[in-house]
């Protein structure tokens, strides 16, 4: 049989062929610039869907990496506020032990009120410190404002919540990255009994009334009521002759009334049980204000309670009398913030340790994903210099092969 090739065959066939041996040395010329064997799925099907994989793999270890530092920045600097605050305890120890000297007058000890009043401030602003973000680092979810909050009555108040926010430093493990101001420095247990007041979210006053102001006034009083809670509730306008604002004082538990129709001025103490609260504002008809009894006393309002009493006490002897027994309390207070400051710091010491051993975990699988990674994708740079060598030898050959085939026709043998 015999086989006719057209001139048009014979290059056309040279040229595909060209084509051909010059994709193959791009490609290597490719491979050898990105240093990449697999450059597109096709070049290796099973090695791409791995490779994948790995990036994927790396990308979540990089992201982790990345929350683990913000993990310790945020740690670092709640240690701090908790270790600043823990030294101005001492100082509060010092003021309170030289306020309780029986040698001191009224006036004196009106001068360690002030310094005091000083510490309390500066302890409220540690508890308000920020992270790297801006957020407050002890208000729980409620990051973007103050958890410490000075209220009309001078007393200081956590407006924030407790919640505990987390961070996610490996795909089961997430880690506490704060602690919220009310377990630290509010639910510190008391040296006796004592009164939280606070206002129900639901209140419709504008704006909304505040309560403060909590005291014990009478301990025998008010054990009698403890561990009843207390509501304060605002009057139909009409339950009096003439109309005006009113409230009731009740038992939870019970609903026992304890104060009925009683008008209400704004900012007058309202004692009941040997307690007193105030409330500030114009609450509307039908705001309630709870006042719970409680074995646990904030930091701010204990030491906020002592200089109360160095301004309300006298130089006789009950007042003095008195004034030792506050002084014992307050300190037995401060030795209980202590102890929750010594549990919260060896909390974010352990934590931190957590976040020093994770990231050199995390270090040490980044270098196991580069290496599988690595054995994957990088170039063989020797064997391919060689094979871009063969390649263009290959091609130069074929390229002058083809241009003395290309110039032959039937034409040159007539």
């Amino acid at each position: 049989m015999t086989i006719r090739l057209s001139s048009y065959q014979i290059h056309n066939t040279g040229l595909n062929g060209l084509l051909e041996m010059q994709k193959a040395v791009s490609k290597t010329q490719e491979q050898i610039s990105s240093n990449k064997r697999v450059l597109t799925p096709g070049d290796d099907p099973v090695a791409s869907t791995r490779i994948l994989a790995l990036n994927q793999e790396l990308a979540l270890n990089s992201q982790y990496k990345s929350n683990l530092e913000t993990l310790r920045n945020r740690l670092n600097r709640e240690e701090v506020a908790v270790n600043s605050i823990n030294d101005l305890i001492f100082k509060a120890q010092e003021l309170v032990t030289q306020a309780g000297d029986g040698a001191l007058d009224k006036s004196q000890r009106g001068y360690i009120a002030v310094e005091l009043q000083t510490t309390i401030d500066a302890m409220a602003q540690m508890m308000n410190s920020r992270d790297a973000n801006g957020e407050y680092i002890f208000a729980g979810y409620q990051g973007s404002g103050e958890p410490f909050v000075r209220g009309v009555d001078g007393r200081y108040r956590f407006t924030g919540d407790e919640g505990q926010r987390s961070i996610q430093i490996a795909p089961a493990t997430s880690v506490a990255s704060s602690d919220s101001g009310k377990k630290i420095f509010v639910d510190v247990k008391s040296a006796e009994p004592t009164i939280i007041a606070h206002a129900n979210p639901g209140n419709k006053g504008t704006p909304p009334a505040a309560i403060g102001g909590e005291r014990v006034l009478d301990a025998e009083a008010f054990a009698k009521l403890y561990p009843e809670d207390v509501v304060i509730e605002f009057r139909p306008l009409d339950d009096v002759n003439p109309p005006r604002l009113t409230y009731n004082v009740r038992q939870v538990s019970d609903g026992r009334v304890l104060i009925e129709n009683k008008p209400y001025i704004s900012g007058e103490n309202i004692e009941f049980a040997g307690v007193s609260v105030n409330i500030a504002g114009r609450p509307a008809v039908g705001d309630t204000f709870i006042v719970e009894s409680s074995n646990r006393k904030g930091l701010l309002t204990g030491l906020e309670d002592f200089v109360a009493a160095l301004n309300l006490y006298g130089d006789n002897v009950a007042d003095k009398t008195a004034l030792a027994a506050e002084t014992s309390k307050t300190l037995t207070n401060l030795g209980n913030a202590q102890s929750t400051l010594l549990e919260t710091r060896s909390s974010i010491g352990a934590r931190l340790n957590l976040v020093d051993s994770t990231l050199t975990a995390n270090e040490d699988s980044k270098l196991t994903i580069q290496t599988a990674l690595s054995s994957l994708q990088d170039l063989d740079y020797a064997a391919a210099i060689s094979q871009l060598t063969q390649e263009s030898f290959i091609l130069e050959a074929a390229q002058a092969s083809f241009a003395r085939v290309s110039k032959l026709s039937i034409f040159n043998y007539i």
